[in-house]
């Protein structure tokens, strides 16, 4: 449904219907060229408030801007993006008055979209340097002033995603947002849900995964739209870069249009989901940036998720295209309570906005919540860091003790994030059901809790590791027998090595196999070596212990193991080297030791 007054507000990507008869079966469709080098003029984006009146009337378009979104958008753009990026590049790198960022702007078609779209395209002055080939919206900047980035070399592009949901009206979404592009000769790129198969463990892989057969919900197109727009800057960023170097100094972002009342919304669901005080804040600017990935790619190139319009409303949105007569297409599931989080915003926030006196009133509580949980967030990752900076290792996370707090907290919920690659975001009642566990049962040494999502947290020791269910330890052994054979024992041999044992064997275990296992896999059985001989047997791990084995490394050691009628003994055990980071060696139990001028069984080893 086409809008040009108020009406309920839409996400950036509306659900999709069938496709128009016209339709191209292509993952990714361009307006005009298919030559993603050659798609527009040149254009220049200018980040100071005299150009920007210049640049809309030089575009034919004089906006009405009683809200200053246009201003806004800039500001957003120079202070929470271009200026913090340009900030990290050496200032004695010549090429840095070439950088070129790549924006790509991901445009539904409705309300907020449609006015960020407006907003930035605002911002573009046409530079008249007809000359210049192979190029798409051009933008230089020129930072020789105390007030900071003035201007930068800039493409600007727009993403559309068809969801096929909503039957005729999504089709109708597509043509708007292709017809506004066109209008402005900016480079369009489609993407629409039937050209996928996938399924959905795969959506948040960077490969390229196919989706039909799906059923459709809003965090898989949430994850499908966020990994195509991924693959499209980095294509975009790095199409030039194949053949000149003066190119490596492109960087990228994502724009999209979520606006200050989003970022409310974001804050109450997540209070809604028991986030942790320190993650109680709105929506971010600009993210951490990521790498932009394909065979080409210099380490150099990166890229953001960008919302340049977080300090505006909702209002001042629809006031800014009423006031310009500017047009929008209307998501009608807007309206509905089907998704939380448009019950939270239809129903609760007008309730919270009633209850709290107002809503400048409730304005100010939710800014003083995000301000209060940035602080508190900011404070206790700098601990957290420099506690697992303390570690050991950076693979296994030590306690500091019987008491795990708030910093303790906050470290594991950081490493266990990094050790998975983000795959595991722990809660905060998961973490308080391993604090409960370490707290509570302090002589408990050895236990495992299972977080969801195959994951496992395991204790050993003051030692917590993370294990994925699919990972099985026993079939990647770090030793295995290469051969056996009969010799005679000369007093020169070497009785143990760290791949060559002798051993010698009694005449009731001669037809026993010898085998690799773990401690984990036999017990704690005695163990008698030649040092101790004339002595009672120890426990083996009793025996490590002595050897300074941690204990969470106790069950993982490798014992050469042999099977009587009856029972199984220890021949060998491999003692690691852990302090001097040097090759162990085997030691062999006193029973198994070999004697001079006897046949004697020789084991040759390998690792694995």
């Amino acid at each position: 449904m086409l809008r040009t007054h108020a009406a309920s507000p839409s996400p950036l990507c509306f659900g999709a219907a069938k496709l128009m008869p016209h339709h191209l079966s292509l993952q990714r469709q361009l307006i005009h060229h298919q030559d993603a080098s050659s798609y527009v003029p040149v254009q220049r984006f200018s980040m100071s408030n005299r150009d920007l009146v210049s640049s809309a009337t030089d575009r034919g378009h004089e906006f009405v801007d009683d809200g200053n979104i246009i201003s806004a958008v800039r500001s957003s753009l120079r202070d929470d993006l271009i200026q913090p990026h340009i900030d990290t590049i050496s200032t004695n790198n010549d090429s840095s008055q070439d950088i070129t960022v790549v924006l790509l702007l991901a445009v539904s078609g409705g309300r907020d979209s449609v006015a960020l779209f407006h907003a930035v395209t605002a911002l573009l002055r046409k530079n008249n340097d007809d000359s210049i080939l192979n190029t798409t919206i051009c933008l230089s900047h020129d930072n020789d002033s105390g007030d900071g980035i003035k201007e930068i070399q800039c493409e600007l592009h727009v993403a559309h995603f068809n969801h096929e949901q909503r039957r005729d009206n999504s089709d109708e979404d597509e043509a708007f947002v292709q017809r506004l592009c066109a209008e402005r000769g900016i480079p369009f790129h489609n993407y629409s849900w039937s050209d996928e198969e996938f399924s959905s463990a795969k959506v948040g892989q960077t490969d390229e995964n196919t989706m039909s057969g799906i059923s459709f919900t809003q965090d898989i197109a949430r994850k499908w739209r966020r990994r195509k727009l991924r693959d499209l800057l980095s294509d975009l960023v790095l199409q030039t870069n194949k053949n000149t170097i003066r190119d490596t100094n492109r960087w990228g972002a994502i724009l999209t249009a979520h606006h200050g009342d989003d970022s409310d919304e974001t804050i109450l669901l997540k209070l809604l989901r028991g986030s942790h005080l320190s993650n109680l804040r709105g929506i971010e600017a600009r993210s951490d940036k990521f790498d932009l990935t394909t065979d080409m790619s210099p380490s150099t190139c990166v890229g953001y998720f960008a919302k340049p319009m977080l300090q505006l409303r909702k209002n001042d949105i629809t006031n800014f295209l009423e006031s310009n007569a500017l047009e929008w297409r209307e998501d009608e599931s807007n309206a509905t309570n089907k998704y939380k989080r448009n019950k939270v915003r239809n129903e609760l926030i007008p309730l919270m906005r009633e209850l709290a006196g107002g809503e400048e009133a409730l304005q100010k509580r939710f800014n003083n919540i995000d301000q209060q949980s940035r602080a508190i967030s900011k404070d206790l990752k700098e601990r957290a860091t420099s506690y697992l900076a303390s570690m050991p290792s950076q693979s296994e996370f030590w306690l500091p003790g019987d008491e795990v707090d708030i910093i303790c907290e906050e470290a594991f919920h950081i490493w266990a994030s990094r050790v998975t690659d983000r795959q595991l975001q722990l809660s905060y009642d998961q973490i308080n059901r391993i604090k409960f566990q370490v707290e509570r049962y302090p002589s408990r040494l050895q236990w495992t809790i299972d977080v969801g999502d195959l994951w496992r947290v395991q204790r050993n020791g003051h030692i917590l590791a993370l294990l994925h269910d699919t990972e099985n330890i026993s079939d990647s052994l770090p030793w295995c027998i290469v051969e056996t054979k009969s010799v005679l024992f000369d007093v020169n041999d070497q009785i143990e090595s760290d791949t060559e044992l002798f051993i010698s064997i009694p005449p009731e275990l001669e037809n026993s196999t010898l085998t690799i296992k773990r401690i984990k896999d036999v017990g704690n059985l005695r163990f008698l070596p030649q040092w101790r001989e004339g002595r009672s047997p120890m426990k083996i791990k009793e025996i490590l212990r002595g050897q300074k084995i941690p204990l969470h490394h106790r069950d993982e050691t490798p014992v050469m193991c042999i099977s009587g009628e009856t029972d199984e003994q220890i021949v060998a055990v491999h003692i690691e080297n852990l302090e001097k980071r040097r090759d162990g060696k085997w030691i062999i139990q006193s029973y198994f030791h070999p004697s001079k001028g006897n046949c004697v069984t020789k084991v040759k080893l390998a690792k694995t």
